[in-house]
């Protein structure tokens, strides 16, 4: 386990190195790239016979593989547009205390929709033993949604705050705000919310098809990723 949170954390300080230090298109590629292959990963997993005991991955229900493969199409379509396109870089507006008031709220934003859903995701012991499965379902449905929603809003105040720059240094923001969002691992938010409703301990009921709904958060991810680093004057890296 240390092993693991020692790789992530250092993932994660490479990840916002990279784009502190103006490797912009490349970092982009690399993480809109993941979510890529994360929806195939899941894709092919679901082509896989129905295998509870399986050591790695088992998969406890049937269920249609195209949404993943379709989203992993789609994410792959981004990054190839990433590299095929060069958007003029964007007026900057000078920094200032709204620019962090968009940031901090990118943040607020993207925590209440991942821990507000989770009310949704994961019912009290009670609501399991009082609700069947179709309404665990319907709930579970209700917080993606949610979760969709607020990523959204979320990834937009990112961008927004992203636009703050200086004369002196007109990727300021952009940089910095790329780095913390990929800092804190804020981009592996759908691959986790997705692995969860797919093996999630604590409700012992699994939702694959509304896991594709919430991996499918990547999208407006990516669209953040994609145009801050088009906005960026070194969107040629």
């Amino acid at each position: 386990m240390i092993v693991r949170i020692f790789i992530a954390g250092f993932a994660s300080f490479v990840s916002g190195l990279s784009y502190l230090s103006g490797l912009t298109r490349l970092m982009t590629a690399m993480l809109v790239g993941f979510g890529a292959l994360s929806a195939i990963f899941f894709g092919v997993l679901f082509v896989l016979p129905v295998d509870q005991d399986r050591l790695l991955f088992p998969i406890y229900d049937k269920v249609p593989a195209w949404p993943y493969f379709v989203l992993g199409a789609v994410l792959c379509t981004m990054v190839v547009a990433l590299f095929l396109f060069r958007a003029k870089p964007a007026v900057s507006e000078e920094v200032s205390s709204l620019h962090f008031k968009y940031l901090l709220g990118g943040i607020g934003g993207y925590l209440i929709s991942l821990f507000g859903s989770s009310m949704y995701w994961f019912p009290s012991d009670e609501k399991r033993l009082s609700v069947d499965v179709a309404g665990l379902s319907d709930e579970v449905l209700i917080g993606t949604i949610i979760f969709l929603i607020g990523i959204s809003g979320s990834c937009y105040l990112f961008y927004k705050a992203s636009k703050g720059n200086s004369e002196q240094n007109p990727d300021l923001m952009r940089r910095f705000v790329l780095a913390l969002f990929t800092f804190i691992q804020l981009d592996k938010v759908p691959l986790l919310v997705a692995y969860l409703l797919i093996y999630a301990p604590d409700t012992g009921i699994i939702f694959p098809n509304v896991a594709a709904l919430a991996l499918s958060a990547y999208l407006p991810v990516a669209a953040f990723l994609i145009k801050t680093t088009w906005d960026s004057t070194d969107n040629g890296a």
